[in-house]
């Protein structure tokens, strides 16, 4: 098992995909929620499951909140409820606290009293499905922030055997590349220089600033019989 410990206070609908998704991964999960039968439900894979109350602060500190590195705030409902739940996480000395919100202005007092992240799961789906549409599924787009994102796509075969340094990738596209793949789903590979040859039917991994992106989506049209 590993030696991180990521607490979920909260299990509802968000609550529980993230607690689905990292129970994938070898982790400690403490999570507190106020129904008995979520964290029944979820016992096999907890570390430590608690019912209670995720605004008492002893409660938090009883069931090792204090020694998460990470702890996902997953309840949006109520404001006040997360405010006191991520005071009292920042007070136990959680060096990473996120947050889910429901409204720019909750996101605000959030970030006001702490929160390292704030996000909102339903704007997060909604730039998602934009990327979709906009890249007709042939790019994958992973937005980190407002600012930037990394994409991943198939390498265009008019982009084959040529070189980084001839393509110039950075200047034209504003990609900053971070590696490459044989295939789909295979390791990414990270040992590249700006000399070696893209291969066709290889996939690229790159970040790219947000207000790149249309211009990407119209390197995709053009080239959307070769990529995806």
């Amino acid at each position: 098992m590993s030696d991180r410990t990521i607490g979920i206070l909260g299990l509802g609908i968000f609550g529980s995909s993230v607690l689905t998704a990292l129970a994938k991964q070898d982790m400690n999960i403490i999570a507190i929620d106020d129904h008995a039968e979520r964290i029944n439900q979820f016992e096999p894979v907890l570390a430590r499951g608690v019912v209670g109350d995720i605004t008492d602060e002893e409660l938090l500190r009883t069931a090792g909140i204090d020694t998460c590195d990470t702890v996902v705030v997953a309840t949006g409902e109520n404001l006040e409820s997360s405010v006191l739940a991520v005071m009292h996480c920042k007070s136990l000395g959680v060096p990473r606290v996120i947050a889910k919100v429901k409204s720019q202005t909750a996101k605000k007092v959030l970030e006001k009293i702490g929160a390292d992240s704030v996000i909102s799961p339903e704007y997060e789906m909604g730039q998602s499905l934009a990327q979709t549409i906009l890249f007709h599924n042939n790019v994958d787009v992973f937005q980190l922030d407002k600012n930037v994102s990394i994409v991943e796509m198939k390498i265009p075969s008019v982009w084959a055997g040529q070189s980084l340094s001839q393509l110039d990738l950075r200047g034209k596209y504003n990609l900053n590349v971070l590696g490459f793949r044989e295939q789909e789903n295979s390791p990414l590979d990270v040992q590249f220089g700006p000399n070696d040859l893209l291969k066709e039917d290889a996939y690229i991994l790159a970040v790219i600033n947000n207000q790149y992106l249309d211009d990407l989506a119209e390197l995709n049209g053009s080239l959307s019989t070769v990529v995806g």
